[in-house]
């Protein structure tokens, strides 16, 4: 026969049994994506798409300027070569030609050279040979040639001004002896090198002679 447990005892009793089931239950821990959206809500944000970028494929745009009128200068190219020589006068067998035919001999004679006529005065009235080509060209070098104890004395070296409309002085030359003269000068746009002969040898001052004009970019 069993015996009755007293009201007090089974009183404590039911507490202990509640504390035990208490200390038992798993203890809340702490979400640390608290506060952030759960997998049902990602799930149900909509993402934009952006499509991908294109630039590095795409070829830079190719240059659509106008070239220059002006041929572009070609280095130790003699421009005079592709000209026309021209002269005041001519003494018979010192043909123009001459001073853009390419030799570079300052040998004496009509082989070699031009010269003005007979008769002509170019202390008082110059004398003059030029050379000049169809297409505008950058010019920056000169060199004249003239003939061995023979040489231009007084001259004028002068360039066609761009429009055409006048020759503009280089450089001038007084009493040279020189049987070759090279001079360099800022680059100018010109189709026209002249020579404009003031005097000739101090032995024989109403001659004048050109050998060989040359004409370079720089």
């Amino acid at each position: 026969m069993s015996t009755p447990v007293p009201r007090p005892l089974r009183a404590a009793l039911a507490l202990l049994g509640l504390a035990v089931v208490i200390a038992l239950a798993p203890a809340a821990v702490a979400d640390p994506t608290a506060g952030t959206p759960g997998l049902a809500e990602i799930a149900s944000t909509p993402t934009m798409w952006t499509p991908p970028s294109s630039s590095s494929t795409t070829p830079p745009p190719t240059s659509s300027s106008v070239p220059s009128s002006t041929m572009p200068p070609v280095p130790d190219e003699n421009i005079a070569r592709g000209g026309v020589a021209q002269a005041s006068s001519t003494f018979p067998g010192y043909s123009a030609a001459k001073v853009n035919d390419g030799d570079t001999a300052t040998t004496l004679g009509g082989d070699h050279s031009w010269a003005n006529a007979e008769g002509r005065s170019p202390t008082t009235n110059p004398e003059w040979v030029f050379v000049r080509w169809s297409e505008q060209r950058s010019v920056g070098r000169i060199v004249v040639y003239t003939s061995d104890g023979y040489p231009l004395r007084d001259f004028d070296v002068q360039v066609l001004h761009e429009s055409g409309g006048w020759w503009d002085t280089v450089r001038t030359y007084n009493y040279n002896t020189s049987s070759k003269v090279s001079l360099w000068f800022a680059p100018r746009k010109t189709v026209g090198v002249k020579i404009l002969a003031k005097v000739g040898p101090s032995h024989q001052p109403i001659y004048t002679r050109v050998n060989e004009i040359q004409v370079f970019a720089y």
